[in-house]
């Protein structure tokens, strides 16, 4: 959680300095919601390699991959559940995921859980 914690703290600024940086100002909900969604992915995305790694069929497949082919296909389920995930996410939790470290963990959870097993069928077929 820590790493977490080191990687969102820089891209929290960046993403603050980018934001102020338009023609007109942005409102804090806004903001707030831009910081939720982006610390959200991060954070879908770390949830998922670790989600993936349980599933047992999973583990099974990857036994017969090399490490490039299972990483590859690691990469594009975790990028569809990236992509798709924040699609379920209201933007009360955006806001919430931004600022509430517990919640955003909550919310991750329950937004990975509902995506993976289409994304893994999408990478499959």
């Amino acid at each position: 959680m820590k790493k977490l914690a080191y990687v969102l703290a820089p891209l929290a600024l960046l993403l603050s300095a980018c934001a102020s940086t338009g023609t007109t100002q942005p409102t804090a909900a806004t903001t707030t919601q831009q910081l939720g969604g982006a610390a959200l992915k991060i954070a879908i995305n770390a949830k998922c390699v670790t989600e993936l790694n349980n599933i047992p069929a999973w583990q099974t497949a990857t036994k017969v991959m090399t490490s490039t082919q299972k990483q590859n296909i690691q990469t594009e389920i975790c990028g569809c559940v990236s992509e798709k995930a924040p699609q379920n996410v209201t933007a009360v939790d955006l806001a919430t995921a931004a600022i509430d470290p517990a919640a955003r963990a909550t919310i991750v959870s329950n937004v990975v859980s509902k995506t993976i097993h289409a994304c893994v069928q999408e990478a499959v077929q």
